[in-house]
């Protein structure tokens, strides 16, 4: 996430750290994201004038929620905040199952209205018939007035259903049939519709396709669009996008690749910049670890950098439990904290470790368990039984 950093003092919101945080600090994580909801009725009222529905963010706000960017382009064109907002909402949902923020707290309502923002906000292709957003501006910043973006709308039709919550048909539609530019022959995603492989780009724009957006493809389509991408970008682009390049080639297993991009240690970069000190953040804490934030579990898929023995993360929080990670090289151990008396925090689930190879191992609070290092999930004991809508 991110967009506002251009407040008073040179001040940036901190709109880019509720990712990181849900997985360390569920708490804290809430208190972001229900701040971005506060401001969404006053954000409201101003729909109409742009002919649209639902709910829209301020590309650059205060403590109003009017949109005060100093220019009007990326005010009316820079729209993929609200799809932000709203993958901070489902994180944190998946992370906690705290479904009463939604249901008490007026988050679904944000979620349905940045839903009815999007449907309101597409247009109907009929010769290929899918979706086109039009007249926008991608995360790389070097291409305006451009077609489509890469909203999603399948939480505001999953949180419907959690809630009894009838959910427009067309939110499903047009989550379906959103059109994402894609070349067949090469195997890679177009940045946007007339993109020409090898122009230059500002920053990591299709990369976040794989993270965080989690969006499904082949290993070798993620490798192509890193490739493309890497060998284009814009050296001197924002500090956060080497991080998300990093995290991509992590992914792959390619740890030494992903090492060169995390080299720069001179402070030059990212000063004072929280979306670029946030991505180097995620590189480390997502990357190595191969943490991936489920509907139904935590992925796990971890690996060390050559220079590295071992990586501990703690206070991992996941259902409501505070777990301890220690990587090595040929093993993992993961353990779960005793709650603490009378913490007044959320009920911890039980959990288990659920290997690649099929292996299943419970977590009891107060032990460690080992395990060889290779990717699994931590999951809910009996998560098949959780109430998720077909």
């Amino acid at each position: 996430m991110g967009g506002v950093y251009n407040g008073e003092g040179g001040t940036c919101h901190r709109g880019n750290i509720p990712c990181p945080l849900a997985v360390q600090m569920s708490e804290n994580a809430y208190t972001q994201t229900y701040y971005k909801g506060g401001s969404f009725y006053i954000i409201y009222i101003f729909l109409p004038f742009f002919y649209y529905q639902g709910l829209k963010f301020a590309w650059e706000s205060a403590v109003t929620g009017r949109d005060v960017c100093p220019e009007d382009i990326y005010a009316e064109q820079e729209l993929h905040i609200n799809g932000d907002v709203v993958l901070a909402f489902q994180q944190y949902f998946y992370l906690t199952q705290d479904l009463e923020m939604f249901r008490e707290g007026r988050s679904s309502e944000v979620v349905w209205g940045v839903a009815d923002y999007w449907v309101s906000r597409v247009t109907w292709d009929p010769t290929n018939q899918q979706y086109h957003i039009n007249g926008v501006i991608p995360l790389d910043e070097y291409y305006t007035s451009l077609s489509t973006t890469r909203p999603t709308l399948q939480f505001a039709v999953e949180l419907s259903g959690l809630l009894a919550h009838t959910a427009p048909p067309a939110w499903q539609d047009v989550a379906d049939k959103i059109k994402i530019p894609f070349d067949p022959e090469l195997k890679y995603h177009l940045e946007f519709d007339g993109y020409t492989q090898g122009n230059r780009v500002k920053q990591a724009d299709v990369v976040l396709l794989g993270y965080p957006l989690a969006m499904s493809m082949t290993p070798e389509v993620r490798r192509n669009d890193l490739e493309a991408y890497e060998a284009v970008t814009d050296p001197l682009g924002p500090a956060m996008t080497w991080g998300m390049f990093a995290l991509g080639w992590l992914e792959l297993g390619e740890a030494e690749r992903a090492q060169k991009l995390l080299e720069s240690a001179d402070g030059s970069g990212c000063v004072n910049f929280l979306t670029g000190t946030g991505g180097f953040l995620q590189a480390v804490l997502f990357g190595y670890t191969g943490f991936r934030v489920q509907r139904e579990h935590l992925a796990f898929a971890p690996l060390l950098p050559q220079e590295a023995d071992a990586l501990r993360v703690k206070g991992v929080s996941y259902l409501g439990n505070r777990m301890d990670w220690m990587v090595k090289r040929g093993e993992v151990s993961v353990s779960v904290r005793k709650p603490a008396e009378e913490s007044g925090s959320q009920e911890p689930s039980a959990l288990e470790v659920v290997l690649n190879t099929g292996t299943t191992i419970p977590l009891t609070p107060g032990q460690s368990v080992r395990f060889p290092r290779q990717p699994g999930q931590i999951r809910k004991v009996n998560s098949g039984s959780y109430g998720w809508p077909v």
